[in-house]
């Protein structure tokens, strides 16, 4: 019993550590960023098809449109100007010395009217469009730090531990499961539990690594409802309700996992474990590394191991959160809400109605300086001698 509960004040110790970090990258994965119109140049050099006079007749056809919607009044004979190396095919009947005639190039607006893109979403303007006091200010779409500092200026400590009572049940709940399927599918498979006997000295290798990876999948089918929850008192204000983890759970539509969660929740759990579970069967089978016998080595690689699954992971991370924050339907979020439009669509939407960042994909990969301290942390520890933990839990 003492032996117990050591561990559960160290697992929710741990978890207090992590959770401002995992909330920051909770909300950058499921904030809609509106793409720059700065952008639109980088994807005009983008098409290969295009050419050069397309490029230039696409910008002046945008500059007259920007002219057109400051000045609303155009007269005839300014287009006429604009018009004389084209043909004329009907000649004016109007005498030249009549006043030149006016018309209205769009409606009269009764209101200040918004910008949208070809989504549907509003534009924010230059210095960003006042949002309601329950809301952050914008963040970067990598910016950890500006994340953090919005969530602590707006909700105070409440705001940057939100959840985290939810993750430590998660978290305690999805270990004990995920180790009791596997100890159940291995005996009725009589195989041995890969919990115990390491993967690369089972007697049936391959299939004790599809037997983790199937427990670690059906595990996070059967908690996604608490996930949801999860990602849903994380992205709400401090001050709605309910806060308690029960009340949330009584408020959802089902207890079982939604049809439109199961794909993008089994692609998370199925792909990152199948790629960190792989690695040291490989490690010590295929290269003869151990990691007591060639530490070094063998944390190296491990680490190269864990930097190609934060590269799978956090896309479908990112698709899953949009997912979940779409099926719980909050009436209001601490920032505007990226739509979700099931597993490749949401990936279009971040790579081309989003904004993309530098390099043109990172709108896939927000909150990824979380994951590579982790990974550069566990590096450095694995370096000094010091074995244990996996390389997500901070």
């Amino acid at each position: 019993m003492r032996g117990f509960l050591d561990q559960a004040i160290l697992k929710y110790t741990s978890i207090l550590i992590s959770q401002p970090f995992e909330v920051a990258k909770t909300v950058l994965q499921c904030q809609y960023v509106p793409r720059r119109e700065g952008k639109s140049k980088h994807h005009q050099h983008s098409r290969g098809f295009a050419t050069s006079e397309e490029q230039e007749g696409d910008s002046e056809e945008e500059e007259t449109k920007a002219e057109a919607e400051e000045n609303p009044w155009t007269t005839f004979e300014e287009g006429a100007e604009d018009s004389d190396d084209e043909p004329k095919y009907f000649a004016s009947t109007a005498s030249p010395d009549a006043s030149p005639t006016l018309r209205p190039s769009r409606a009269p607006a009764t209101g200040p009217k918004k910008m949208t893109d070809r989504a549907g979403y509003v534009l924010e303007d230059k210095e960003g469009i006042p949002r309601p006091d329950y809301q952050i200010q914008r963040c970067s779409s990598g910016a950890v730090n500006e994340a953090l500092k919005a969530l602590w200026n707006k909700e105070g400590a409440w705001g940057i531990w939100k959840g985290t009572n939810a993750t430590f049940i998660y978290s305690v709940l999805a270990s004990t499961m995920e180790s009791w399927t596997t100890s159940f599918i291995s005996a009725v498979l009589s195989l041995p539990d890969p919990g115990v006997t390491e993967i690369a000295d089972s007697t049936h290798p391959m299939a004790s690594l599809a037997v983790a990876v199937a427990a670690s999948t059906l595990t996070a089918l059967l908690l996604s409802p608490l996930d949801v929850i999860r990602t849903k008192l994380i992205l709400t204000p401090s001050t709605s309700k309910p806060r308690n983890l029960l009340p949330a759970l009584r408020a959802l539509p089902s207890y079982f996992i939604s049809t439109s969660l199961i794909l993008p929740t089994t692609l998370h759990a199925a792909i990152p474990s199948l790629i960190s579970l792989t690695t040291p069967y490989f490690l010590k089978t295929k290269l003869n590394l151990d990691p007591l016998l060639t530490p070094h080595s063998f944390n190296f690689f491990a680490f190269l191991s864990s930097t190609v699954e934060m590269f799978v992971r956090l896309p479908l991370e990112t698709v899953l959160r949009r997912a979940q924050i779409a099926e719980a339907k909050p009436e209001r979020t601490i920032v505007p809400v990226g739509r979700y439009a099931g597993v490749i669509g949401t990936a279009w939407v971040l790579m081309k109605e989003e904004e993309r960042g530098k390099w043109g994909f990172e709108g896939l990969y927000r909150g990824w300086r979380v994951m590579a301290w982790s990974n550069a942390g566990v590096l450095g520890l694995g370096m000094l001698g010091v074995q244990g933990g996996t390389t997500h839990e901070f």
